[in-house]
């Protein structure tokens, strides 16, 4: 067989024996801390201009969470919806006193769920005990014993009409 290079194939220069080019040696590499590019052969040089900018926090969309306070424990769907709560419950008496117990707090817990849906329901009641101490709890409790109004809905005027304010004389 024939050798390429001797019948001048491939005319690519040798590069092997030409000392006329040398390339000086690479830069030792620079610590992160540390400027200068290894490329240009500059130090002190910054490494990005991006690290100046300071960093954007990342701020969401604020969504206050609802707390259970007293106003929440009279509002609505507080302390007033529990006059409606076991209005369809028959308890069957006598003998099946375990039986209308779980039902009773089955329709406690669940009222408890609705109104404050984060806390478990031995949680909701340590809350309870002490929002009850607070003198707008106690002033609603006393209204809903005495069957008194509670809630704009509950005022009913003198034609026998509900209104959405207080008849005051």
């Amino acid at each position: 067989m024939v050798d390429p290079m001797e019948n001048g194939l491939f005319d690519i220069p040798d590069y092997d024996n030409t000392d006329d080019e040398t390339f000086p040696p690479l830069p030792p590499p620079f610590s992160p801390g540390e400027g200068g590019d290894p490329f240009t052969g500059e130090e002190g040089g910054e490494i990005s201009k991006l690290a100046e900018v300071p960093v954007a926090k990342r701020r969401g969309v604020k969504r206050p969470q609802p707390k259970l306070d007293s106003q929440r424990l009279i509002s609505e769907r507080g302390l007033p919806a529990l006059r409606n709560l076991f209005d369809n419950v028959h308890f069957k008496g006598k003998g099946h006193e375990a039986e209308d117990l779980r039902v009773l707090m089955q329709r406690m817990e669940n009222w408890a769920h609705r109104l404050y849906p984060k806390l478990q329901f031995e949680d909701f009641i340590d809350k309870l005990e002490t929002l009850g101490s607070k003198k707008e709890v106690q002033t609603c409790l006393k209204r809903i014993r005495l069957d008194m109004p509670l809630i704009h809905e509950d005022f009913i005027g003198d034609d026998g009409e509900r209104t959405t304010s207080p008849t005051t004389f």
